[in-house]
């Protein structure tokens, strides 16, 4: 009877160590299909956090650009409104003295008159020289920053595009076959990105916004001359008419 209980508490005791040693172990390697979808779960965050990062350096960017340019606009702006002030109101003194004249009655009053047109004629081409200033400045301001614009679009597009990229491996990887190269290619594909954005676009973009930086006064120091060339022309023709007053008395 002793021997028979032994031997069935020896079959007992073997049944549960089997049955234990066959119990799952928490420290169970995983399945590489869970590795795979951990493994692509983290690199969506990283994904998504460095489209947002990239996203913060564009506006940036845009910011810089946009900065610059009202800047420049401003300053453009500035000129011409002097100049067309001088154009506008730089003969008033002159017609006024011919006015006199005139209401004087005892001069040519035609001769007076004549003086009168020619410089109502002279202030119309000068608008027309500050409107051709204004024109080649404008198309000098559009056409400096188009580049930077189109530069700026497609890095947007690659931003947009790289908070996608875990989805779009599995175009090119095959997850089922082989995990493990897919995971390498998410790596690498971020570790690219990463790289591209910070030792190719970024230097560009820096240099794009330190060439409207550069090239700014040099816009505004052309239109400048531009106009300061007109502000020369109605001085001297003002400068004409006041020689040419005395021939009317």
């Amino acid at each position: 009877m002793a021997c028979n209980f032994a031997f069935v508490l020896i079959a007992a005791c073997a049944l549960m160590a089997s049955t234990i040693s066959a119990a799952p172990s928490k420290t169970a390697i995983k399945p590489r299909n869970q590795e795979l979808r951990e493994a692509i779960e983290e690199y969506r965050v990283r994904f998504d956090d460095l489209h947002k990062e990239k996203d913060q350096f564009l506006q940036f960017a845009r910011t810089g650009l946009w900065a610059t340019i009202r800047r420049m606009n401003e300053e453009v702006l500035v000129d011409l409104g002097e100049t067309r002030n001088i154009v506008e109101y730089g003969f008033d003194d002159v017609r006024l003295e011919i006015s006199l004249l005139i209401v004087e009655g005892n001069h040519n009053e035609q001769c007076l008159l004549d003086l009168v047109y020619e410089i109502v004629a002279e202030k119309v081409q000068l608008g027309e020289e500050i409107s051709r200033c204004s024109a080649g400045t404008t198309d000098t301001k559009d056409a400096l920053p188009e580049s930077f614009y189109e530069f700026l679009n497609l890095l947007q597009r690659l931003s947009n595009s790289i908070a996608e990229t875990p989805l779009y491996t599995f175009v090119s990887q095959n997850s089922v076959t082989d995990p493990e190269r897919h995971l390498e290619f998410l790596q690498e594909s971020f570790e690219e990105t990463d790289r591209a954005w910070n030792e190719e676009a970024l230097p560009l973009m820096q240099f794009e916004l330190d060439a409207m930086e550069y090239n700014r006064p040099l816009i505004v120091a052309d239109n400048a001359e531009c106009l300061q060339e007109i502000e020369d022309r109605q001085q001297a023709f003002e400068d004409a008419i006041r020689q040419r007053i005395p021939s009317c008395l």
